[in-house]
């Protein structure tokens, strides 16, 4: 490369040997972000630093790599479910409390009926949609396409971002090597240690040059063999099945499959909804695989983009949140939870329950 102060050409990426200037002072400043409304995947619940971890080590580099410093963005900790909350004994009507009363009761019904999603890739939530414990969830979180996967990866700014970072360190610790190497070279008896070094900068360079390719296949092959075994999931009871396999949906990002049960709890579905701006909504999901948490916000409006409908709401939704819940204050279903506007804060969209019956009909129920 050429050096960008001085114009010295030379081979060496970290350091110019001819002016002495470090070439990742002279980066240019990273762009403002955009707000940029994206799918909550990563909300993949990709464990970011455990997947580039698992790439690197594939170049044999792991110890220079993680030599005094730890990974910048540990594999997220999946929270323990929790027990049901048993609903109290039921209280007068005095108004506004037993509304709010009603609303927690209809909210923790609705958590019980929401389901945390495991795939090899990541996590993610989805729903108990009817008794015949059929669930819907997005189709990103339980996708097996792998190049719609590493697609979905390589424009991922939160995985983009680690890649960098472990790029950056490699570099630093390419350096490391390089200048004990330096230190050792006319002392007797390290031509071991020597030939040792030279191997392991050998490795790292190689690990640097091709990074990004190997998180990619890294993917693919989880997703590969997620195909052949399919996810697993967990009720809040703590019940678990294990090799579960989603059909996916043609033109929106929906998935549905069906758990080897009987008379399971369910989300009742609010059909053709009439919603309302400011109507009080709540999520239901695993953000950040934090089980079975929820959140509140409103309705902000109804908008369309690369035409499917959405609601819009400010009730959070995070990575991990993905294929979860939205419901009303009676505890109905209007909404999977599916995209935010990456860049900004307190705008996310949830594709309305009744695209679901569209891209499913057989999961219409019979009158």
């Amino acid at each position: 490369m050429d050096c960008p102060k001085c114009g010295h050409s030379q081979e060496n990426t970290v350091k110019c040997a001819s002016c002495g200037v470090y070439f990742a002072k002279l980066a240019p400043p990273a762009a403002p972000a955009r707000a940029v409304v994206v799918p909550v995947a990563a909300d993949r619940g990709f464990s970011i630093g455990a997947l580039v971890l698992a790439a690197v080590a594939a170049g044999g580099v792991v110890y220079y790599l993680m030599r005094g410093a730890h990974s910048a963005h540990a594999p997220a900790a999946v929270a323990t479910a929790a027990a049901p909350v048993q609903p109290g004994p039921a209280t007068p009507d005095t108004g506004p409390v037993a509304a709010a009363a009603s609303a927690v009761s209809a909210v923790e019904a609705a958590r019980s009926a929401t389901v945390f999603i495991r795939t090899a890739w990541g996590f993610g939530s989805g729903f108990i949609i009817d008794a015949e414990c059929h669930v819907v969830t997005n189709r990103h979180v339980v996708e097996t396409d792998a190049t719609r996967v590493t697609a979905s990866v390589d424009h991922n700014p939160d995985i983009q971002s680690t890649i960098a970072v472990t790029q950056q360190r490699l570099q630093n610790a390419i350096l490391t090597a390089q200048l004990h190497r330096h230190v050792i070279a006319n002392q007797p008896g390290s031509n071991l240690e020597r030939m040792q070094l030279d191997d392991q900068i050998r490795q790292m360079q190689q690990t640097l040059a091709t990074l990004p390719k190997q998180v990619d296949a890294e993917v693919a092959s989880r997703v590969n063999d997620a195909d052949q075994s399919g996810f697993s999931v967990t009720l809040l009871d703590g019940t678990h099945y294990d090799g579960l396999h989603a059909r996916l949906a043609t033109n929106a990002d929906l998935a549905v499959f069906q758990l080897p049960a009987n008379g399971c709890p369910f989300i009742v579905a609010d059909r053709n909804a009439a919603l309302r701006v400011g109507q009080r909504v709540y999520t239901i999901g695993n953000p950040s695989g934090l089980a079975y948490t929820v959140t509140s916000g409103v309705v902000s409006g109804q908008r369309q983009m690369e035409g499917q409908s959405y609601v819009q709401t400010d009730a959070p939704i995070n990575p991990g949140n993905s294929g979860g819940p939205l419901i009303t204050e009676q505890g109905r279903v209007i909404g999977i939870n599916s995209r935010v506007m990456r860049g900004v804060q307190g705008i996310g969209f949830a594709i309305p329950i009744d695209a679901v019956y569209s891209e499913f009909p057989e999961m219409v129920p019979a009158r």
